[in-house]
């Protein structure tokens, strides 16, 4: 499923690959400028489901830090 992520160090939104929900406080792999790096999920994205596909849809961003 594709989430955008909003980078909190700079600000950046961009979409990205997720083969799950990304939940708060979890480590996860993303490639920035052709370069792999581990991030933890700060916010998860929208709990109340409001902007996605309905109670069993996906969530559409998710804010990040660099681990």
């Amino acid at each position: 499923m594709k989430i955008t992520v909003i980078f909190e160090d700079t600000g950046i939104e961009e979409e990205h690959d997720f083969d799950a929900k990304p939940r708060a406080g979890e480590l996860v792999t993303l490639v920035r400028d052709g370069k792999e790096a581990d991030y933890i999920v700060i916010i998860e994205p929208d709990p109340d489901h409001t902007h996605d596909n309905g109670r069993d849809g996906y969530p559409t961003k998710a804010r990040v830090r660099p681990a």
